[in-house]
């Protein structure tokens, strides 16, 4: 497992992430920053996410994966938040969900 950052991105702006989350793989790093993107629109449903994107970095800032907001105004995921303990379950009986892992 490493720590990888989650540093939040546009055009015109750069958010980073200070404290990071462990992963084991690139991908629990995709399914984190997808639940990261879920979390966000779930608590700012007024703001335009188009041209967003989670850019993880390891410890040496290095960028390892680009996670794209979805490019749409709705989100088919709002007022559903996944739970950790749920992950397996979903992944096999909800094609095309949004899988959990780790807290965010």
């Amino acid at each position: 497992m490493s720590r990888l950052f989650f540093n939040l991105v546009s055009k015109d702006r750069r958010i980073p992430d200070t404290r990071g989350a462990e992963c084991g793989d690139l991908a629990s790093a995709h399914r984190h920053a997808m639940i990261v993107i879920h979390k966000l629109v779930l608590m700012d449903e007024e703001s335009d996410w188009q041209g967003w994107s989670i850019d993880v970095t390891d410890a040496s800032n290095r960028s390892v994966l680009s996670v794209l907001f979805p490019q749409m105004s709705y989100f088919p995921f709002r007022g559903r938040i996944i739970k950790s303990d749920q992950r397996d379950n979903r992944l096999s009986k909800d094609e095309g969900s949004i899988p959990a892992s780790g807290n965010v």
